[in-house]
């Protein structure tokens, strides 16, 4: 497939504390191109609310796990159906292969080292062969039976076997749910002879275990000593050895806890850490304390003085390969900051302090000096050196390193920050992404870090770093759009917007994208949200957190607010989650827009080349005028309808400028609009306050872009309309004088909770749908077919959830997509994956059926958006080609529904002037809407396509199955464009075709 290009181009200070020197470098603010995930009050805690507002049930505000777990079991179950799915998509992962993301577990094999295992947080298992030059998804995890996506730990057995758990505690809330993870299912062994994913100890979905968040809902760790397996589960360490075939126990009971608090009373709080030395001894974690064993029996040494108890939230351990009587510990308190950073080196008798807690400067789990609070409850990583004792790695935020120094008493070492989380890029050697969650250390000179980016690597002892991502697709993506080039973008969790160019910016790798960067020091950019492209201007349009906003036609741009939102952007504390929308067209037959042609008697005015014309003159019908758009000087054609006289001495005359876009942006204080967003000649930049209320969750136009959506946070769709009838601030602007537009709220109480996700149907704007996040057994799914002329709140939404086996589960649904060519096909972004019907808006709501369409090159992976280019193939190349932006997988791309023009034969000799009709049409011409009248010979599924005369399909409208006779049915044009049609109706293998014309 060949691609066109339509974007263009592609300070020391040394201190000792405790006997230990510490270093700090400085970093160029300049080259500070990342902006960790909770570094303000907007920060974690937005982060966290914004996913809990995703999930969690609106009628109590927090997440039911016997609800998820219901919505498990439900989808388990048509796993095991064989019934095939409604549209039979078929999926490309399409990267980001050189981007990473949040990567919380390493493994490299025991028995050869190119072979390394990593696991994302809600993209699944990946393996490499090459020593992390390359990743692929274990088979396992693929298509709709991969059991969980959330790897947290991983580890293996004497004889080489892998095991994985699933989960985290460490995610922003206790059931993994309010960060980019997810809930655990337990632990799993991967085979890798087969690719199969085998469950070893998992929990039942609808155990009263799993609903309460104990047991092994959620697994932090899991080590091995020879065969025997350990796992952190949520009610304390527990072990066992495999039986005579190999088989571990399936019950949770079946496994030992070995720590014994009294002679009867177990330990059973939540593990946060294991590691267990080269001589068998271990050392566990909890939050706020930690047990030893000294040697390879059953009994866990537990100081009796004390010692074994910190004031912490989180703790994390290391015993040093090379010597296990040395133990280094590291925790973090409900600030996350770190408390301590200590040594043992009697195996966990004493400890010596060696980096005190409370210096933000020389806090790895802080961002810089300035910080008040830290991540440690949140990413936290440790390891030693396998040849050096005295050598080891400590990683938060950022990274730092402390080497013993030899003869200190007592004990101290030097403290350097290993790597920077600032200048990232594949050519920068001294670069680790933010937020590490593991480091593996398997030789002296071989060292992995686990963290938001992926996987890095160091060859030299961490000395220089590596990005090893190549292959590791699981980004956590927001959103994305497409561009008519094949071309597209996505917002993503800690990873900013990627840009997908088919390696015009130069990308290394296949599937790699490259990063917009922010140039604008007014602006902070960090997460990527909401996305944005225009094939107009060649331009993407990319978001960060708390309404930044930037344009570029390369890799790099600034902000276009006008001077009085980048105030309020900038003194403002801003929506978390950033939320825009872009409206455009060449042919606007709606737009004020007028390009004023002046004609006088020194030069006249030059209307097409070698024609000049001057007062008096007269410019006839037919004649053509080539004029200059207003839009970034795009040249013009105007055919003369009527005759246009000039008068003496001067005259000028206004000719429609048809190329418009309308731009939205969510603000502190309400939705924002601009027309120039496209418009990249000029000189200031326009907005009008369009809607005084911040409450706006998505937007989304109508095809003609008179009407603006928004679905609320409360479960309200709201229509603004007349936004094509005014240009001046007076009528815009909520606060102007004659403000004009009419907002209409079209829907109340939709799902119980939050719209999320609307989709209009390219052909026709009344036909809708709404979608709905949380765990709840309220509907997620609803559709609308007034949605441009309901006068009130109520009855024009139903839920098409449908009934019985087929039902929309009871899980958030982020997003929907309504097929360009056929509006009954409709797709819905989920937690889980991706589901489809082919009878959206045909059949009745409770028969409207849903089939899963995770399967194909996919997975049960959340999807939070999708986007299908809507333009034809004469405009586009990748006309109808979906797109997904998957929460942990990256992108995903299909080509199921696309349809070329070569593809519709139905015009074929239509156009000929003497065809006959044999299809009532009227009116005829017609403006908005019109009557087709037809009769059937039989009961027939009815559908009509409509052609310009180019033979582009441009509206196809479904009038579903129906009855022998007389029918009369509406058809909406309102967003066909002034001209000549064809119209084919198709009943059964009966065809009726008729002409027609559209004017206004």
């Amino acid at each position: 497939m060949n691609f066109k290009t339509i974007i263009a181009g592609s300070l020391a200070v040394g201190l000792v504390i405790g006997g230990t020197l510490i270093k700090v470098t400085k970093e160029s603010s300049k080259d500070a191109v990342y902006t960790p995930r909770a570094t303000s009050v907007q920060g974690q805690d937005d982060y966290a609310a914004y996913m809990k507002m995703l999930k969690a049930d609106p009628a109590t505000g927090e997440i039911d796990p016997a609800l998820v777990a219901q919505v498990m079991n439900d989808i388990s179950a048509r796993g095991k159906q064989t019934s095939k799915a409604a549209l039979g998509m078929n999926w490309i992962q399409m990267g980001p292969d050189n981007v990473g993301g949040r990567c919380r577990a390493i493994l490299v094999d025991k028995n050869n080292s190119n072979i390394v295992y990593a696991g994302s947080v809600t993209g699944g298992l990946y393996v490499s062969t090459d020593g992390s030059g390359t990743w692929t998804r274990v088979s396992g995890h693929l298509g709709t039976q991969g059991d969980n996506l959330s790897v947290s730990c991983i580890t293996q057995t004497a004889n080489g076997r892998i095991f994985f758990g699933t989960g985290s505690t460490f995610n922003e809330d206790q059931q993994g749910e309010m960060g980019s993870g997810a809930r655990g299912n337990g632990v799993y062994e991967y085979v890798p002879a087969t690719g199969d994913v085998v469950p070893v100890l998992i929990q039942t979905a609808n155990a009263p275990q799993w609903v309460n968040n104990t047991q092994v809902a959620n697994v932090n760790a899991v080590a091995a000593r020879g065969n025997r397996l350990y796992i952190g589960s949520m009610d304390g360490l527990i072990y066992a050895d495999p039986d005579g075939s190999g088989n571990y126990p399936s019950s949770f009971s079946s496994w030992t806890n070995p720590i014994k608090i009294t002679s009867s009373l177990f330990e059973t709080g939540t593990v946060n850490d294991i590691d267990i030395a080269s001589d068998g001894s271990m050392v566990v974690c909890f939050s706020n304390k930690f047990y030893v064993m000294p040697d390879d029996n059953v009994t866990l040494y537990n100081t009796t003085n004390g010692l074994n108890n910190r004031s912490a939230s989180r703790l994390q351990a290391s015993i040093a390969p090379s010597n296990p009587n040395v133990i280094y510990m590291v925790g973090c308190n409900s600030s996350g900051n770190m408390t301590n950073l200590e040594i043992s080196v009697d195996k966990g008798q004493n400890f010596s302090v060696i980096v005190p807690g409370g210096a933000p400067s020389v806090d790895p789990m802080r961002r810089s000096a300035t910080e008040t609070t830290g991540q440690g409850r949140y990413d936290m990583a440790i390891a030693c050196d396998p040849s050096d004792w005295g050598h080891i790695l400590v990683g938060g935020i950022r990274l730092f390193e402390w080497k013993y120094n030899p003869g200190s008493s007592p004990i101290g070492g030097s403290w350097l920050e290993a790597a920077t989380i600032f200048g990232q890029g594949a050519f920068n050697p001294y670069y680790v992404h933010a937020d590490k969650h593991t480091i593996v250390w398997p030789s002296a000179s071989t060292i992995y870090i686990g963290s938001d980016g992926g996987v890095n690597r160091s060859t030299d002892g961490a000395q220089t770093w590596q990005q090893r991502n190549l292959g590791f697709n699981v980004t956590t993506f927001y959103d994305v759009a497409c561009a008519a080039n094949g071309w597209f973008i996505g917002g993503a969790q800690d990873n900013g917007n990627q840009l997908f160019a088919f390696q015009a910016f130069g990308e290394p790798s296949p599937l790699g994208t490259t990063e917009i960067v922010n140039t604008d020091p007014n602006i902070t950019f960090g997460d990527g949200f909401d996305v944005a492209v225009s094939n107009i201007a060649q331009t993407v349009y990319a978001t960060a957190q708390n309404a930044a906003l930037i344009r570029t036609n390369s890799a790099a741009g600034g902000n276009f607010y006008d001077a009085d939102m980048l105030d309020n952007y900038i003194n403002n504390s801003q929506p978390w989650h950033t939320v825009i929308r872009l409206w455009e067209t060449t042919n606007d037959p709606l737009s004020m827009d007028s390009v004023k042609i002046i004609v006088d008697s020194v030069y006249g005015a030059v209307i097409a080349p070698g024609d000049t014309v001057f007062p008096g003159d007269t410019i006839q019908v037919g004649d053509t005028i080539h004029y200059t758009s207003l839009t970034n000087g795009f040249s013009l054609q105007h055919i003369v309808t009527n005759p246009i006289i000039l008068a003496n001495p001067k005259d000028s005359f206004l000719i429609q400028d048809p190329i418009q876009s309308r731009f939205v942006l969510r603000m502190a204080d309400g939705v924002y609009m601009t027309k120039d967003a496209t418009r990249l000649n000029a000189g200031t930049f326009q907005w009008h306050k369009i809607y005084a209320s911040n409450n706006a969750y998505n937007f989304e136009f109508s095809p003609d872009g008179n009407h603006l959506f928004i679905g609320t946070g409360d479960g309200k769709v709201v229509r603004i309309s007349g936004l094509a009838m005014y240009n001046d601030s007076n009528s815009l602007d909520v606060g102007g004088a004659n403000y004009a537009l009419t907002v209409t709220t079209i829907a109340t109480g939709l799902g119980g909770g939050s719209i999320v996700g609307l989709a209009i149907d390219p052909n026709d704007a009344d036909n809708m749908i709404a979608t709905a996040g949380g765990y709840s057994t309220n509907p997620h799914v609803y559709r609308c077919t007034n949605a441009t002329t309901a006068t009130g709140s109520t009855g024009n939404f139903v839920s098409i959830k449908g009934s019985g086996a087929t039902a929309f589960p009871n899980m958030p649904a982020y997003d929907a997509m309504i097929d360009y060519q056929n509006k009954d096909k409709v797709i819905i972004a989920s937690e889980w994956g991706v589901w489809s019907t082919d009878n959206a808006f045909s059949a009745s709501a409770t028969s409207v059926d849903w089939a899963d369409e995770s399967g194909n090159g996919m997975a049960h992976v959340p999807v939070h958006g999708i986007v299908q280019q809507h333009l034809w193939s004469d405009a586009a190349i990748n006309s109808g080609w979906v797109y997904l932006g998957t929460h942990g997988q990256g992108f995903f791309a299909s080509s199921t529904l696309a349809t070329s023009i070569e593809e519709n034969d139905d015009f074929a000799d239509l156009t000929d002037n003497n065809f006959v009709s044999n299809l009532h049409v009227y009116p005829n011409p017609m403006n908005n809407k019109g009557m087709v009248e037809f009769n059937l010979k039989a009961n027939a599924n009815t559908t009509v396509n409509i052609f310009n005369l180019n033979g582009k399909l441009v509206k196809t409208v479904s009038l579903g199955m129906l009855a022998k006779g007389q029918h009369k049915e509406s058809i909406n044009v309102s967003s066909l464009s002034i001209g000549t049609y064809i119209m084919s109706l198709n009943a059964g293998n009966d065809k009726s075709i008729a002409k027609f014309i559209v004017t206004r």
